[in-house]
């Protein structure tokens, strides 16, 4: 038996419901199989979604409990990442059945690498670690020399055409590209810090400039096995590119256009396809883990905006995800079909650390970088906040008889913070800690907030503690804290071999998924928060069999 559970982030029920009739493979996957709703957990953020769906245990007990988990001993400016197996307390599926003698190949996921289990015929990659904090961004090339990660690049425009001169693995290299044309996969080279690294981009030339994707490289950081990672970027990378996500970066700097914006999901899209499909093909595996990207990418930018063509643009996310789940049908015999969370409109934005530095308890310096060392609060995602405290953080700030009075006055400015042009308080609820918090707590969380505001880490000089969004530039759509649409995600389970017509599955959670998957491969002396879901290990308890 071959199980592969197939991850859409972001992929809502609430959507799917509204649009399934223009989805004929998963159409499919539910008329003849299993399907329901998933309650994610809270906050229903990726990494944290991802990190209980694959543990199959809450936040708290697994580990990941904010997209940055605060450590004692560690400063605010270095917590954990969620998008790391180092903020992991508890075994994930994969080591479970890694353990018990079966192969497992997972193609992403935040939390497999690096690989601390080692363990035989386990394959984990994930292609998020190809980028590189400040070596990665998107890039604009203008006539004349521009340097590209240590190199010099020569751009010349002749008439309609941009002649463009690059540094390759292989010297130095020419191409032309009449103007709104997008080129194919571009192999690059050049230093990111002391490192001389493999790149890959796109090219778009436009009127004034040439576009330059996000770059992703070859760095040996997002696999576990250095061969398979070679012919994935010589057969697959080198062909196809590799973008990770929708370039929102650069749509929101106003650097891209929209349709710009549009072609990096596609590109995204293309890479996923034909990367996972490759990994099924050139690995051998019992249970297999593939994901994809863009149906969040779209909803995040689109969802809270009323037109006609915004949703479409968020349908069509969702009929490449129908092809991408079509295209994987001839791999498996049992299919898990998952999502981490759903989807909220979002009409304004609220910053979090803006208001802190709002209250002065935040500070920034000339270049628009947290001063750590007057900064005695901190917002890391996730709803937590974080209170710089001595002999806790390091190089904390703030005395322990200072913390319940600084807690008192933050919170007492949270609750007190309006929209003054709807004249309504934005946080419904607001928690806070009489005494310090412990490893991967906040002080203050913020459990809850009003209908269509989202919540930010960003902080920048120049903006407001409050901003409405402007549409096809900010994100419309939000997840996490509203407990409520953003809260459903889906789960399909499809057996090849079962004559099964469409079942409901009532009250599955996410944290159910990892036991239910350990039961169908008979491994069952696990204890997790999760619990098999009951419609499936009734009908299909003796699969181990299969």
């Amino acid at each position: 038996m071959k199980v592969l559970l197939i991850i859409i982030d972001g992929a809502s029920y609430k959507i799917i419901e509204k649009i399934k009739d223009k989805l004929p493979t998963i159409n499919k996957l539910i008329n003849s199989g299993f399907y329901g709703k998933l309650e994610s957990v809270f906050p229903s953020l990726t990494p944290i979604a991802l990190a209980s769906l694959i543990t199959g245990n809450l936040p708290e007990h697994n580990g990941i409990t904010a997209p940055k988990i605060f450590i004692k001993g560690r400063s605010l400016s270095s917590p954990l990442s969620a998008f790391s197996s180092e903020g992991l307390k508890s075994d994930p599926i994969w080591a479970y059945l890694g353990k018990h003698g079966y192969k497992v190949t997972v193609t992403s996921n935040p939390q497999a690498l690096p690989d601390k289990w080692k363990i035989k015929d386990v394959i984990l990659f994930d292609p998020y670690k190809s980028k590189i904090k400040k070596c990665s961004d998107a890039k604009v090339l203008l006539e004349g020399e521009n340097k590209i990660l240590s190199n010099i690049w020569l751009v010349e425009k002749r008439n309609s055409k941009y002649l463009i001169v690059y540094t390759s693995p292989y010297g130095e290299k020419e191409i032309e590209l009449e103007e709104g044309e997008w080129s194919e996969p571009i192999e690059i080279l050049g230093k990111c810090g002391k490192d001389e690294l493999k790149g890959t981009i796109f090219l778009h030339a436009r009127h004034e400039n040439v576009y330059v994707s996000p770059i992703s490289f070859f760095n040996y950081k997002w696999g576990n096995n250095t061969e398979l990672q070679e012919k994935i970027w010589n057969f697959i990378v080198n062909k196809h590119g590799m973008i990770l996500d929708g370039d929102y970066h650069s749509l929101y700097k106003g650097i891209i256009t929209l349709d710009e914006y549009l072609k990096t999901i596609e590109l995204t899209y293309s890479f996923f396809l034909n990367y996972t499909l490759f990994m099924l093909e050139n690995t051998n595996w019992d249970f297999a883990i593939t994901y994809l990207p863009i149906v969040d990418n779209l909803q995040h930018l689109l969802y809270g905006i009323n037109e006609e063509k915004a949703f479409e643009h968020i349908v069509k996310g969702y009929e490449m995800a129908d092809e991408f789940i079509r295209a994987q049908l001839n791999y498996a015999d049992v299919f898990f079909v998952c999502s981490d969370h759903g989807i909220a409109e979002v009409e304004k934005k609220i910053f979090i650390n803006k208001f802190l530095e709002k209250i002065n308890v935040l500070k920034l310096n000339d270049n628009e970088e947290i001063d750590w060392s007057k900064t005695k609060a901190y917002y890391g995602g996730g709803g937590q906040i974080r209170i710089n405290l001595k002999n806790r953080e390091k190089n904390g700030i703030v005395s322990h008889r200072e913390f319940p009075k600084l807690v008192r006055y933050i919170v007492r400015n949270l609750e007190n913070l309006v929209d003054e042009e709807k004249n309504e308080r934005i946080f419904t609820s607001i928690v806070a800690r009489e005494s310090p918090a412990n490893d991967r707590e906040g002080d203050i969380y913020i459990t809850g907030l009003k209908e269509k505001y989202g919540i930010s880490s960003l902080v920048k000089k120049d903006m407001n503690i409050i901003e409405k969004i402007e549409y096809y530039k900010m994100t419309s759509g939000e997840h996490g804290y509203f407990r409520k649409d953003d809260l459903y995600g889906i789960i399909i389970f499809y057996d090849k071999k079962s004559n099964t017509r469409r079942k409901f599955i009532s009250n599955a959670k996410i944290i159910d998924v990892a036991p239910t998957i350990l039961k169908l491969f008979n491994v069952t002396n696990v204890k997790m928060d999760g619990k098999p879901i009951i419609t499936l290990v009734e009908k299909y308890g003796d699969l181990n069999n299969y």
